[in-house]
């Protein structure tokens, strides 16, 4: 499946992509759904708003018995074209519009050997002992074709495409062989940065935090394990204005999701709609290419299977 949010009428509603051209409004279509069967309209209210609310965060908060529904409602959507929303008359939303937490790592050697290269140094031995990473404000998202703003206080610009593990179990003390049984699936996550803020805060031996925290991309939608079980060997690429900044695949990813909700689950609960960011891939972002982004810019990024993200950066 491909879940997704939308605003449709002013509302922002939790929705499946059910082919290539139509969306379905879960928490409408199950009311629908359950009254066609003559359930009491009461308990049918109750009943959806817990399973498949409108957000996103809370259908995932419903854990196995919601996607249960969720696949009924589109097996019951598909013989009735009048609930449909076609996928070009409404506005995409980020996939989770509010995460319950973000946390983002540095999983790709390759991209960590370039960055201690600029600073003439080598990876430290750290590094490879356990998959580190920052925590970032869980309600910046941006959605596919919305608006980026440029933050007032930077001037250079930057982005990080990465691939994004969308958790919906609660867990603690997690062992690594029942790691993926807690990974709903996975998005597209771009890690737009701020470069002289970020590097500035980092000598202090802290952070990222306002060179991150002023605007993340997610989406285009979430596509769930049994679509996409492992993301190693896809092919990505970012492109800014139709310039190919990266075209390479998932090869070098030292740290796999599973280590990284084995590593944070240790004496600490993951919950549903914690979102683990991969960390950059390598080669996908501008300081390793010597580029940055300018006011106005139009940023794609691609992974396969997943689809496409883009953003406009407005200055």
């Amino acid at each position: 499946m491909k879940l997704l949010s939308f605003l449709k009428d002013g509302r922002i509603r939790s929705g499946v992509l059910v082919d290539e051209e139509n969306v379905v409004d879960l928490n409408t279509t199950c009311y629908l759904m359950l009254m066609e069967k003559g359930e009491d309209e009461q308990f049918i209210e109750r009943y959806c708003d817990a399973l498949v609310p409108n957000d996103m965060l809370g259908v995932l908060q419903a854990g196995e018995k919601g996607l249960g529904i969720i696949k009924d409602i589109v097996d019951w959507a598909k013989k009735r074209h009048e609930v449909l929303y076609n996928i070009n008359h409404v506005k995409l939303k980020p996939p989770l519009p509010r995460a319950n937490m973000l946390r983002d790592f540095l999983a790709f050697k390759g991209h960590v050997e370039a960055t201690y290269r600029r600073r003439g140094q080598q990876i430290p031995e750290e590094w490879f002992k356990f998959p580190v990473y920052y925590k970032g404000d869980p309600a910046i998202f941006y959605g596919h074709l919305e608006e980026i703003p440029w933050p007032k206080y930077s001037k250079h610009l930057d982005l990080e495409l990465e691939i994004a593990a969308v958790i919906y179990r609660k867990g603690k003390d997690i062992d690594k062989k029942r790691a993926s049984d807690y990974i709903l699936g996975f998005t597209i996550f771009n890690d737009f940065s701020a470069r002289d803020i970020q590097m500035a805060e980092m000598k202090c031996l802290l952070g990222p935090a306002k060179g991150k925290d002023f605007a993340k991309g997610l989406g285009p939608w979430i596509v769930t394990r049994d679509e996409l079980p492992d993301i190693k060997g896809l092919r990505v690429y970012a492109k800014v204005n139709d310039e190919i900044w990266c075209d390479t695949k998932v090869e070098d990813m030292h740290w796999t999701f599973e280590d990284m909700i084995t590593y944070v689950s240790q004496e600490e609960y993951i919950r549903p709609g914690d979102i683990f960011g991969s960390g950059t891939i390598t080669g996908c972002t501008g300081v390793d290419i010597g580029k940055s982004l300018r006011p106005n810019s139009t940023v794609e990024l691609f992974v396969e299977k997943i689809g496409i993200l883009k953003n406009i950066i407005r200055g």
